[in-house]
C-alpha cells in the first residue's frame, strides 16, 4: 500500500511540473496577430532573399541584351550650333564582377544614316563602364553605372559648307529601372548622358533614352 501512494504521489507531482512549465510557456510567448497581406509579403520577402542567395551561390553571371535607342545630339562645328535625334538599336555584353550588385558592360549602339536634301548625319558609339544594381520592391531593380564611350560621328552640308568625320571621347553617366519578369530576364529603361573629353569638339553632349531587354546566362 505504501508503494501505491508512492507512485500516485511521483505521478502527481509530475504531472504538477509539466503542467507548471505548460502555463509558464504559454504565459511567456509572443502571440502577434498577422493579417494575410503581411503574411504574403513575408514569404514573398523570404523567397526573394532566398533567390538571392542562391544566385549569390551560383558565382558570376554574364549578361547579354538588346535595345531601341533615342539619342539627342548637340552638334558644334564652323559656328554653326544645331541639335539632331537620332533613333537606332543597341546590343550589350557584361558580366557581374565581385558581387552581383557590380558589373562592368560593354554597349554598341548603331544609330545608322539620316540623310535629307540638304545633309547627311550618321552615328555610332562603341561605350564601356562598371555599374552598381540592387532591388527596390517586389521585381523592380535600379541601376547606376558610369564609364567611357567612343562617338564616331560624320556630319555633311553642302549647301552650308559644313563637314564633320570625329571619333569623340566622353564620359558616360546612366541610371535604369528595370523589371526582373523571368528569373533570367529583365526589361526596363535606361537613360544616359554624355560629354566630350576633348577641347571643342563638333559632338559636344548628348543624352539617350533606351529601351532594353537584359537576358543573364
Amino acid at each position: 500500500m505504501t508503494k501505491l501512494k508512492t507512485i500516485q504521489f511521483a505521478v502527481v507531482s509530475l504531472f504538477t511540473i509539466c503542467s507548471s512549465t505548460m502555463v509558464w510557456a504559454a504565459s511567456g510567448a509572443d502571440y502577434q496577430e498577422v493579417s494575410y497581406d503581411d503574411l504574403v509579403n513575408e514569404l514573398s520577402q523570404k523567397k526573394s532573399s532566398y533567390e538571392q542567395i542562391k544566385k549569390d551561390a551560383d558565382g558570376p553571371q554574364s549578361h547579354i541584351g538588346i535595345g531601341y535607342v533615342n539619342g539627342f545630339t548637340n552638334v558644334s562645328t564652323s559656328g554653326a550650333n544645331f541639335n539632331r535625334r537620332t533613333t537606332g538599336v543597341q546590343l550589350s555584353a557584361g558580366r557581374d564582377l565581385s558581387s552581383r550588385n557590380l558589373y562592368g558592360e560593354v554597349i554598341f549602339r548603331n544609330y545608322g544614316s539620316n540623310d535629307s536634301t540638304s545633309d547627311s548625319f550618321s552615328l555610332r558609339e562603341l561605350e564601356g563602364k562598371f555599374g552598381y544594381t540592387n532591388a527596390i520592391q517586389g521585381v523592380w531593380n535600379y541601376s547606376l553605372s558610369t564609364g567611357l564611350s567612343a562617338r564616331m560621328m560624320k556630319y555633311d552640308n553642302a549647301i552650308q559648307d559644313l563637314h564633320v568625320d570625329e571619333t569623340t571621347p566622353s564620359l558616360v553617366i546612366a541610371s535604369g529601372l528595370f523589371a526582373q519578369i523571368h528569373q533570367n530576364i529583365s526589361v526596363g529603361v535606361e537613360a544616359s548622358a554624355r560629354t566630350a573629353l576633348v577641347n571643342k569638339p563638333s559632338d559636344k553632349d548628348s543624352f539617350d533614352f533606351a529601351f532594353r531587354l537584359n537576358t543573364s546566362l
